[in-house]
């Protein structure tokens, strides 16, 4: 969700929820200051008008899941889940707390966490997931709890990898923004892996902070935290706008962050991932961008994206997608 804007696949995904639950959006799509030609020419809407749409769903279906499961999750869910997760020393007992919270009020997902090697995972699976063809609850599910997770301890918490039980969607471009590092499709579950030493780290928010938090909840949820001072995320602003990929040295980076190569190295290991990786994540989201442009031919976009041949391009996307560029350019024309 890039500079406080929001594709129009999440407002189709909303009036798609609302039809199937035989409710008109267009009332709700006028009141929220959304046209209804809003999906024309890929045009991107306002943040706060898109979080307006979210809270008029949610209350018209009475359902805080947006009416993407068999049975409505009350409203207040979250009101008083958030107030219980305050009451705990630790972001571990925490996030405790507020799965076994969320596991007692509803069974229209599974949620855990796991501690293996330093690194803290938390694993989710849907109930019915062809009650979410859009994969709207599940993105939602992994950002509310990310997002909620960092403001309680004040912090972003850097995510080493991102996991989703589904193939890669046509708009998996967002991600990057969603969530930043690396990703992965077609796993058993949806997953996010980050360092645990997060979890021993204090909770820092009150109750006057969290009804400041409430009352801007779905907004809060939008946008990218800003206290991200993750080393990858310093890192990736060096880089991203390099044309056509062609990197810096890792040399030249550490020197920019005015460290040494080998304290830059360290860091990165640290948050789960490598200059290589970095650059890989960068290529492919790229790639992904071309691809949706219809005037690219395969080869521009090779070069764009820093291979000297088409061939190692190819064999290089399917390696992250599965896909050969062009059956993904197809899929996408399809979708």
């Amino acid at each position: 969700m890039k500079n406080n804007a929001i594709i129009s696949h999440y407002i189709t995904a909303f009036c798609n929820s609302l039809q199937r639950n035989g409710e008109d959006p267009t009332p709700l799509l006028a009141r929220c200051n959304i046209g209804l030609n809003y999906a024309d020419n890929n045009q991107r809407i306002p943040a706060d008008s898109f979080a307006k749409l979210m809270q008029r769903t949610m209350f018209k279906l009475n359902d805080e899941y947006f009416g993407l499961v068999d049975k409505a999750l009350p409203i207040g869910s979250f009101y008083y889940g958030s107030h219980l997760m305050l009451s705990t020393p630790s972001l571990k007992r925490s996030l405790e707390l507020g799965m076994g919270y969320y596991q007692l009020l509803s069974d229209a997902y599974s949620i855990k966490l796991t501690i293996k090697d330093k690194t803290a995972c938390i694993q989710a699976k849907l109930k019915k997931p062809e009650l979410d063809p859009d994969h709207l609850l599940a993105e939602y599910i992994l950002i509310g709890w990310h997002r909620l997770a960092s403001w309680l301890i004040g912090k972003n918490i850097i995510l080493k990898q991102s996991q989703f039980d589904y193939p890669a969607p046509a708009h998996e471009t967002e991600y990057q923004f969603m969530f930043p590092g690396i990703r992965k499709f077609n796993k058993s579950c949806l997953s996010l892996e980050f360092s645990s030493h997060y979890l021993g780290m204090p909770i820092v928010q009150n109750s006057d902070s969290l009804e400041l938090f409430l009352k801007h909840s779905f907004e809060n949820l939008l946008l990218t935290p800003a206290n991200d001072d993750s080393f990858n995320t310093k890192v990736r602003l060096l880089i991203e706008d390099c044309e056509n990929s062609i990197f810096p040295t890792f040399e030249v980076i550490a020197k920019q962050l005015h460290m040494t190569t080998k304290t830059l190295r360290f860091k990165l290991k640290n948050e789960g991932l490598s200059y290589q990786q970095i650059k890989d994540v960068l290529r492919k989201d790229k790639a992904i961008y071309y691809l949706t442009k219809q005037n690219y031919s395969i080869a521009e976009i090779a070069n764009k994206t820093g291979f000297s041949e088409p061939s190692g391009f190819v064999r290089a996307f399917k390696n992250w997608t599965g896909l050969t560029p062009l059956a993904y350019r197809e899929k996408n024309n399809q979708v």
